[in-house]
């Protein structure tokens, strides 16, 4: 942030005074930079959500089912019905109907 001094009528001494702050703009433009509020989700412009991709699905499948296993203690053996019942779970979410 830049500093300038400034001279008030009948001062002898200068006193700094911190200049307003100027965001960068890497348009070249003149407009007044307007601040970033963050980004609107998709569901707020009536967009569709960005599609799930294979390795996603997998991700969430995979923490639905360590959920799943937590909340029966982590009993050994039923690792691949966790998986099962967690892989139901999301791709119930995942379907375009669930969201209507």
């Amino acid at each position: 942030m830049a500093i300038r001094t400034a001279k008030p009528a009948g001062s002898k001494a200068a006193k700094p005074q911190m200049a307003a702050a100027v965001p960068f703009s890497s348009g070249g433009s003149t407009a007044e930079a307007k601040p970033n509020s963050g980004a609107t989700p998709n569901s707020l412009r009536g967009l569709p959500p960005p599609p799930v991709t294979a390795e996603m699905r997998r991700a969430m499948i995979a923490e639905a089912a360590y959920r799943i296993a937590e909340q029966r203690g982590f009993a050994q053996g039923r690792d691949v019905e966790d998986w099962l019942l967690a892989e139901k779970q999301i791709d119930a979410e995942l379907s375009p109907r669930a969201r209507w």
